[in-house]
């Protein structure tokens, strides 16, 4: 159950973004075609970086399912933040997703790229080369929220180490 308002300050900035790079990657696969178009050296490029992002968020979906990294001192606290981290957990997948399907794309441009226009014509190949290059920029500029995350996981398991070890000695937490 979700327990946040649906209109949010947050959800309408993670709505904004979205579309900003929804427009920005088509913009991008617009002008960028031709230089994309039968050049080699720019899929296997693109689909070495996205590979690595793919494989990279993996590992962080894998911290964030992380039993241990639930915060909170009891059942109650774990369960009032378990739908912001099945939300966010969400999202991970889906732009993993949006990896798979921009290397399946280049993979099959690259399939495709050598068969004579009477099997795949040639509007064909070009929709398929723009919509790799879409995806491709689409997920890179999601990828840029990221880091943020990454820093507030390190910060998350580090407070929880802290807290633990404050546990452990039998001292009380700080009073905020």
């Amino acid at each position: 159950m979700n327990l946040r308002p649906v209109g949010t300050w947050r959800s309408k900035m993670r709505a904004l973004f979205l579309l900003m790079c929804l427009g920005a990657s088509l913009v991008a696969a617009y002008f960028g075609y031709p230089l994309v178009r039968d050049n080699s050296d720019a899929v296997i490029i693109m689909s070495t970086v996205l590979t690595v992002f793919a494989g990279f968020l993996v590992a962080i979906i894998a911290v964030l399912g992380d039993p241990a990294m639930v915060p909170g001192n009891s059942w109650r606290d774990a369960e009032l933040r378990h739908p912001k981290l099945e939300a966010t957990i969400i999202r991970y997948v889906w732009l993993f997703y949006i990896y798979l399907i921009a290397i399946a794309m280049m993979f099959t441009a690259v399939l495709l790229h050598k068969e004579p226009e009477s099997v795949v014509s040639c509007g064909v190949k070009s929709a398929i080369e723009f919509l790799y290059l879409f995806f491709a920029v689409f997920s890179f500029l999601l990828t840029l929220g990221l880091p943020p995350t990454i820093g507030k996981i390190q910060l998350a398991r580090s407070n929880a180490e802290v807290e633990a070890r404050r546990r452990a000695a039998g001292i009380k937490p700080p009073e905020s």
